[in-house]
């Protein structure tokens, strides 16, 4: 049994189907890619997973569990973490408040004692701020701790997005693009933490990204989507051989995958 288990997941706005019976299992402890063409539905399945969205029908079990009507704070609580495409950074906070937002799912402490900032509030605070630190260490952002996450480059503002979900110590670890818009260096940089990551935290992964080279590096298992139905299912060197999945998509960046 694997951590995830996706099972028959349709999701449907009106009469478009962005996500067509689509089945799969990750295995804990993987790194698990989803690729696909733009408009794939590879988005659409994050938001299912994560919460944002319902599926039409179909079930999504997360432990042996079936979270398909959580809500993704419930989600967030389990153990699921998400980081966005689009930078979801409060720009005015400084890393490390935002890094702090990232602990929310794990806070206890009721708005009485939290708003006075006493007994367990403290303790539960001290707590948190040291599991940030750890984050920021890990990272390798103790520089810019303090700075306003509007004022850094957008490579940086991305490592902050990917430490905010990092923050919720999670055992499943959404990623959606991690790299896009990154130049080389801060490509291969971000491959290295999602490296480590994986090795050092025992966090399995779920990974949108759309450079071949950096997939089938990273990637344990693949799915592949093509306008919302799973195309193609295995291990990178399976996908590579796959002929639907050449068609539909790796033929288009046949230079990438070499």
């Amino acid at each position: 049994m694997g951590i995830l288990e996706i099972k028959d997941i349709t999701l449907r706005f009106g009469g478009v189907t962005a996500l067509n019976q689509v089945t799969y299992e990750v295995k804990e402890g993987e790194i698990f890619s989803l690729i696909g063409p733009n408009g794939a539905g590879k988005t659409s399945m994050l938001n299912c997973i994560s919460g944002l969205y319902r599926p039409t029908s179909g079930a999504i079990c997360y432990k042996g569990e079936d979270i398909t009507q959580l809500k993704p704070h419930k989600r967030a609580g389990m153990g699921i973490a998400r980081a966005f495409q689009n930078i979801e950074l409060f720009p005015h906070l400084s890393v490390l408040d935002n890094l702090m937002l990232g602990r929310h799912a794990r806070m206890k402490t009721g708005l009485l004692s939290g708003g006075f900032y006493w007994g367990k509030a403290q303790k539960e605070e001290i707590e948190h701020r040291e599991k940030v630190e750890e984050v920021i260490d890990f990272l390798e952002i103790e520089d810019i701790r303090n700075t306003p996450v509007g004022r850094l480059s957008y490579g940086l503002q991305k490592r902050v997005e990917v430490g905010r979900a990092l923050a919720l110590e999670p055992e499943l670890l959404l990623l959606d693009e991690p790299m896009a818009g990154m130049n080389s260096e801060e490509k291969e940089d971000m491959a290295r933490y999602i490296i480590d990551i994986h090795a050092e935290k025992q966090t399995t992964i779920i990974l949108i990204e759309h450079d071949m080279r950096v997939v089938m590096d990273l990637s344990d298992h693949i799915a592949v989507l093509d306008f919302g139905k799973l195309i193609g299912y295995g291990t990178p060197n399976e996908i590579q051989n796959n002929q639907q999945v050449i068609n539909a998509y790796l033929g288009e960046d046949e230079e990438q995958v070499g």
